[in-house]
């Protein structure tokens, strides 16, 4: 069963994703297309209430869409995420206070850039592992635990690589 559905995210006053719903097309279409404003009308009939919602795509990330269909709003809505109606984007909660948002791509970066996708794995005893990384927000730094004996490793974004942290 491969129905098309569409996904809506519910805010509150503030804008603030409070909850994600599935639509079936038929439910929110006009002529094959989906109709954001007949899904709303679908929605709160059925919960009974006069919510606002917003149409996302869960394939959006970073103004990517992972799926391959047209950009919209950016990211996925996301439950206490925000839906901003100046940039018509869903935009998660800010993780760190030094984070800053990204205007293209409306995520939250660190001030020191994340390990790339290959920095992320090491070798333990011969077998391929991948790190846990966390940003360390009172140091301004990314940490790693890795290997069997639990260490804690240090990023060095200038040279691209993990040092023991003593």
């Amino acid at each position: 069963n491969n129905k098309i559905m569409a996904d809506f995210a519910e805010l509150d006053t503030n804008n603030i994703v409070i909850n994600t719903e599935r639509v079936a097309a038929d439910d929110c279409s006009t002529n094959n297309v989906i109709d954001e404003a007949k899904g709303v009308l679908f929605l709160n009939n059925i919960h009974s209430k006069n919510s606002v919602w917003k149409l996302y795509d869960r394939d959006m990330s970073e103004n990517v869409n992972n799926a391959g269909r047209p950009l919209f709003r950016k990211n996925t809505a996301k439950i206490g995420g925000s839906y901003d109606t100046t940039r018509d984007a869903f935009i998660e909660s800010k993780p760190y206070n030094s984070w800053t948002l990204n205007e293209t791509t409306c995520s939250y970066r660190a001030p020191i850039d994340e390990p790339s996708y290959n920095n992320q794995f090491y070798q333990d005893n011969g077998t391929t592992a991948k790190y846990l990384i966390n940003w360390d927000e009172d140091n301004q730094r990314w940490l790693a635990t890795g290997s069997s004996n639990g260490s804690t490793y240090l990023w060095n974004a200038q040279n691209q690589t993990w040092s023991l942290l003593t």
